[in-house]
């Protein structure tokens, strides 16, 4: 990404959050989140660790919190997907005042003095201060123009999220996988019209039969 760096892992929190507490689809297949209480606190302790990359312990409502958390971040891409930056703005500026989220100059493990994302709230633990850091990244990607968008698959049965920055900005899924599964589907489908067309040709008088049988059928 063009951010600075720490905005970058903000962004890729958010990312990480959406694409793995959020129900849905992923590339081609249901995606549900457990109803149990107990694992969807695991789900999110597991989602949580891998993020900050450290041994992670949830208790309480925090995995909840978390999953709540997800789904506003996923408005926040579907509405700039969808062209509403207005829309994504508005609803990153309440989430700003929810979490109390705002930037520090911090220097730590022999760094140079660098910007964190904090949140000023005195219970600023688990998702409050997740929320802050993944909020206030977001905003810096939709403050800076052309930098980067945020964008929803557009692959069949696909809503996972990711951040477009390419020069263009002509990323459309995912991943990888998404991108194969729909050249593969174009790819049947135009062969399977062209299969079609042979056939509609090689018996005279197929076409029209068909022709009449739709008209019959309105």
């Amino acid at each position: 990404m063009k951010f600075e760096s720490y905005a970058d892992r903000g962004v890729e929190a958010a990312v990480e959050l959406i694409n793995q507490l959020t129900s849905g689809w992923s590339k081609g297949r249901p995606l549900d989140l457990p109803g149990d209480a107990h694992a969807r606190r695991e789900l999110a302790q597991t989602v949580e660790a891998r993020i900050s990359a450290r041994t992670v312990h949830i208790t309480g409502r925090t995995g909840e919190e978390l999953i709540q958390l997800a789904a506003e971040l996923r408005s926040i891409f579907e509405l700039m997907g969808a062209g509403r930056a207005d829309q994504a703005a508005a609803l990153v500026n309440s989430l700003l005042a929810r979490y109390q989220a705002a930037p520090q100059l911090a220097r730590h493990d022999g760094e140079p003095w660098h910007l964190h994302f904090h949140s000023q709230a005195k219970e600023a633990g688990g998702a409050i201060a997740r929320g802050a850091t993944c909020v206030i990244a977001l905003a810096v990607v939709i403050g800076s123009p052309g930098l980067a968008r945020l964008g929803v698959c557009d692959s069949n049965h696909c809503d996972r999220v990711f951040i477009d920055t390419s020069k263009n900005g002509s990323r459309r899924f995912c991943s990888a996988t998404c991108l194969s599964r729909t050249k593969v589907a174009a790819f049947r489908a135009r062969r399977a019209d062209s299969l079609a067309l042979r056939t509609s040709t090689a018996i005279p008088g197929l076409e029209q039969l068909r022709r009449r049988t739709r008209l019959q059928s309105k």
